[in-house]
């Protein structure tokens, strides 16, 4: 993933319960790579700052708990 593509959560129950303030059917875009990777138990996740649409300020997100709707040019 890259700044300016445009995701949303994957349909799994487990992504909507661990994101709970991102209403399920919402769309972001990806507008900053992390620096680094978060760490977690059993090794290290990418992640990237989303724009949620109706929300002011960004998340950072695993990309592994986001859909690809379309990519950036």
């Amino acid at each position: 993933m890259k700044v300016g593509d445009l995701v949303r959560l994957h349909n799994d129950p487990e992504v909507h319960r661990n994101n709970g303030e991102i209403p399920p059917d919402a769309l972001g875009i990806v507008v900053e790579q992390a620096s680094t990777a978060c760490f977690q138990k059993g090794g290290s996740l990418w992640s990237v700052w989303v724009q949620w649409n109706g929300r002011w300020d960004w998340d950072t997100m695993f990309v592994e708990d986001l859909e690809l709707i379309s990519e950036s040019r």
